[in-house]
């Protein structure tokens, strides 16, 4: 059957590189190689890696300094893939064939549409789990959980914090998920990416260790400020899955480079990655109060919820303004890419990304500010 397109990633990809100002993106200010590396030592060790092919499933060194931040894994648990990308693939791919007589996947809505894309196309049906806005908070259905999971289900899809907006699922709301994907012995697809991107508090609660069929995804793209290494990783509940899921990655992208599962590695060693989610941290509050300000300024045309995590704000459009149109126009009129809520099953909504350096973000708002004069 022929594919249906990846509007976000197609989108995002033919313009993020030609516009001026780029707020598609989710994450925050990449980090670079020298803030990583800040020793010589590690600097020279960098530059004497001979580039041959990596473990290929991640080498013993990354996938212990991954399953340090899962605690009751080891290496055994953990399959590194190429990108957060490569590891959703690969965890719906898995579901799909493992149970083939459970064609439907139930997928949150909104969502980076990556997991229910690769679901449809694979020939399944995708149910949506509404996050729906109750009392002025994003709140996920629970009993629209309850009446859709059925017979036919293989697994339930969400992503916690929530692309594209920023709610995190309380400890209540997985125990919730997790208490129906129990009663009907069905996977739960935790897409934990934003996690450690949290505005304020404490670390955004995780599926690991509350259930015996979870599979978790994640990548060093979005907290950790790192999307060039491209390495993510699955977290499986045994290393008997890990090593099923290893055997679908060996049709894929084969091993991450050498060079990334080494500076990964680094990223991930306790001391640095905490200095990473400090940083990430420090970047998303201080950018919060820009686009606080600046969708009060706009508030007679927008609404949006601050993001409990996670540099992305899912804004309403008022009433009559296409969301759609509104980023074309914007794209073509002002030179700035953000993402329609289109993309993500949701229209009538914008996300935009505020990781990105201060002053950067300023000019680029400032740019979308011109463009809502023009509906007033």
């Amino acid at each position: 059957m022929k594919l249906e397109r990846f509007e976000l990633e197609r989108f995002q990809s033919e313009w993020e590189h030609r516009v001026e100002y780029n707020l598609s993106e989710s994450g925050v200010e990449p980090l670079r190689i020298n803030e990583l590396l800040q020793t010589q030592d590690l600097k020279n060790q960098l530059l004497e890696i001979q580039l041959g092919y990596s473990q290929t499933n991640g080498t013993i060194q990354l996938r212990e300094a991954i399953s340090y931040h899962y605690p009751g894994t080891s290496a055994e648990h953990i399959l590194a893939t190429s990108g957060g990308a490569e590891a959703n693939f690969l965890v719906t791919w898995w579901l799909h064939r493992e149970s083939p007589e459970h064609d439907e996947l139930i997928f949150m809505i909104p969502n980076y549409m990556q997991i229910g894309g690769i679901w449809k196309n694979l020939g399944g049906k995708v149910i949506p789990f509404k996050l729906e806005m109750v009392n002025g908070k994003w709140t996920p259905d629970i009993e629209g959980l309850k009446a859709t999971i059925s017979r036919k289900t293989a697994a339930i899809a969400i992503c916690t914090p929530n692309n594209p907006t920023g709610k995190i699922l309380s400890e209540g709301d997985l125990n919730a998920i997790i208490d129906i994907a129990g009663e009907h012995d069905v996977w739960v697809a935790s897409d934990e990416i934003y996690r450690g991107a949290e505005l304020q508090g404490n670390k955004a609660p995780s599926m690991h260790g509350l259930y015996n069929k979870t599979l978790i995804t994640s990548s060093l793209s979005k907290a950790y400020g790192l999307p060039g290494l491209r390495i993510g990783w699955i977290v499986c509940p045994t290393p008997e899955v890990a090593k099923e899921l290893w055997t679908y990655s060996d049709y894929t992208t084969i091993c991450p480079t050498k060079t990334s599962d080494w500076l990964a590695t680094i990223a991930l060693q306790p001391k640095v990655q905490s200095m990473i989610e400090e940083r990430t941290r420090k970047v998303v509050s201080e950018n919060w109060m820009v686009m606080e300000k600046w969708i009060a300024s706009n508030s007679d045309l927008l609404s949006g919820l601050a993001p409990e995590a996670a540099a992305i704000c899912f804004i309403k459009l008022k009433d009559g303004i296409n969301s759609l149109d509104f980023v074309h126009r914007l794209l073509n009129e002002k030179s700035v890419l953000i993402s329609p809520g289109d993309h993500f099953d949701t229209p009538g909504f914008i996300r935009i990304g505020f990781g990105s350096k201060q002053e950067y973000l300023e000019h680029a708002l400032e740019r979308i500010s011109e463009l809502l004069d023009t509906y007033r």
